[in-house]
């Protein structure tokens, strides 16, 4: 199989499921892909294609301006760059053109397979529509009348041309297959396909460990954000030092934007938690999880709202493969996961739950440790890399005839 990958990451990618599946796992298995894509601001004087992990990259042009004139700016050039698309087409005779979470790109795209033959493939990894419409009308975003208008655009262009012209169409999770289902798109040409960690990443039953019951450290690993309410957990460390004085949080990740961090850092501050509570800012993988590894207790904390509700949380994954003692909330994938594996249950959302099941799992540690011990066999068999690209791979084959 020959594709052209179209994205909305800036060069080079870091998206676990991106640089896994599509610059690993595909080639290794015999497939060629090609990239098209943005320079990110450390990529600017890196020549066009280029050589990543083995693939060829094209690149499209960045301004080096700042704020919101960079912002605009970036966005007209990358528009422009998506003209890329057409050449590429044509000179690549791909098998697939797909493109990940664009919207203007999806309507070149699909003129070029459709001129060359090629399967026209929509990947959507977030509802990124409904996300904006969200952030504006909640007053999260800046210059929220233009996200608005944005979230409407992209929303008409997804819904009522892009996904009904896509051949295929992969989806995060089961509950993003339902709701896209619900909005006049035929189930049987979407693939869920969850989130997952790399195999040699994944641990042993045996580095489970009980949680110190003296001063537990609670931890959240990823992005924190104001419309995830990731705010709730200082709230929850209060009510958990009524019982742990000694316990601590710690986020290992930042905000997408200041005013994410500085709500978490305010509410620290508003309950007298300055000093036990910490935020790393974001780290290189390897060592983010070396923190994560030393935590006693794991948070997936994330609001179940409608745009999360159809997520699949890396982080639960990522855990689960650590063999970490994990609190969750109540969301689609995470039950599913937590429940299959038997790692634990989920919660409702609120600050009390949260405490209490922190309570429970440090009432028993013995029993908290035998619970994370299944994490890591679990994700090995579900969740790696390499059984997800198993599932993507059989797509592909039967979308281009080569099985039943």
């Amino acid at each position: 199989m020959k594709m052209l990958y179209i994205l909305e990451d800036r060069f080079p990618p870091f998206r676990a499921d991106v640089v896994e599946l599509f610059a690993k796992q595909m080639p290794a298995r015999g497939h060629r892909v090609d990239w098209l894509m943005q320079r990110g601001p450390d990529a600017v004087n890196v020549s066009s294609p280029t050589n990543w992990l083995g693939n060829n990259v094209f690149l499209t042009p960045r301004s080096g301006h700042n704020g919101l004139l960079g912002r605009i700016l970036n966005n007209l050039l990358d528009m422009l760059g998506d003209f890329m698309i057409l050449p590429l087409a044509f000179k690549g005779q791909y098998d697939v053109i797909q493109v990940r979470d664009k919207f203007f790109a999806c309507l070149i795209a699909w003129l070029a397979a459709r001129l060359t033959g090629a399967r026209f493939v929509y990947w959507m990894s977030y509802p990124f529509a409904e996300s904006k419409l969200y952030g504006a009308r909640n007053r999260l975003v800046a210059y929220r009348h233009l996200v608005w208008l944005k979230g409407q655009i992209i929303w008409g262009l997804l819904y009522k041309i892009i996904l009904p012209l896509a051949d295929h169409i992969f989806v995060q999770s089961e509950s993003m297959k339902q709701d896209v289902a619900q909005k006049g798109i035929s189930p049987s040409k979407m693939t869920p396909v969850p989130m997952g960690v790399r195999a040699d990443l994944v641990g042993k039953a045996e580095d489970a460990t009980a949680p110190n019951t003296h001063a537990p450290l609670l931890l959240h690993l990823g992005v924190i954000m104001q419309s995830r309410q990731s705010e709730i957990l200082v709230r929850v460390l209060e009510r958990v030092r009524l019982h742990y004085p000694d316990a601590r949080l710690l986020y290992v990740g930042e905000g997408l934007h200041s005013s994410d961090r500085r709500a978490v850092e305010e509410e620290a501050t508003r309950l007298g938690l300055s000093d036990a509570v910490s935020v790393s800012g974001f780290l290189p993988m390897e060592q983010a999880w070396d923190l994560v590894k030393r935590a006693d207790i794991c948070l997936s904390a994330i609001a179940p709202i409608p745009i999360f509700l159809v997520s699949s949380p890396t982080k639960l994954i990522e855990y689960m493969a650590m063999a970490k003692c994990i609190v969750a909330n109540e969301l689609p994938e995470q039950c599913k996961a937590m429940q299959a594996s038997g790692v634990g249950r989920c919660i409702p959302w609120d600050e009390q739950s949260f405490a209490d099941e922190i309570y429970h799992l440090l009432r028993d540690p013995e029993h908290a440790r035998k619970m994370a011990a299944k994490g890591p066999d679990w994700v090995r068999a579900h969740r790696t890399y390499d059984v997800i690209a198993d599932l993507v791979e059989s797509q592909y084959r039967k979308l281009l005839g080569l099985i039943d």
